[in-house]
């Protein structure tokens, strides 16, 4: 086999697992923000899948990960594996989760923004792009 041909096949195999996984992998949005009480929270990154569910990455103190899916479903996965700054993939398309934070209220989520209120009663917009 040449090399075109070992390249097609990597190519269509990824396209495969990608089409299968497609509600457990989230791909980095460079241009999505988080936005805490009206100031925009610095240093945070916005992972998105196919459904438009949303995971929040902020390296910076307090360092944290988010995962906010329809149906209010949010928290902390249990288990997750990440290429940093590019994607993540959690371990069931409806993750599992350490333990809820308490009091997250999602208010909407629409596939352009996610407001909800955090365990800390801030109000959170996440803009999707």
């Amino acid at each position: 086999m040449d090399l075109k041909k070992w390249i097609a096949l990597i190519v269509v195999t990824l396209l495969v697992f990608a089409a299968y996984n497609r509600n457990r992998l989230y791909v980095r949005d460079p241009l999505g923000s988080i936005t805490r009480n009206g100031a925009k929270e610095p240093g945070a990154q916005v992972f998105i899948n196919f459904s438009n569910d949303a995971l929040l990455e902020n390296d910076n103190s307090p360092a944290y990960i988010l995962l906010v899916q329809h149906n209010n479903h949010a928290g902390s996965p249990i288990e997750m594996h990440c290429l940093h700054w590019l994607l993540c993939m959690t371990n069931a398309d409806a993750a599992t989760f350490l333990q809820p934070p308490p009091s997250i209220a999602i208010e909407e989520m629409t596939g352009k923004s996610i407001h909800f209120i955090d365990s800390d009663k801030r109000e959170t917009i996440v803009t999707l792009h």
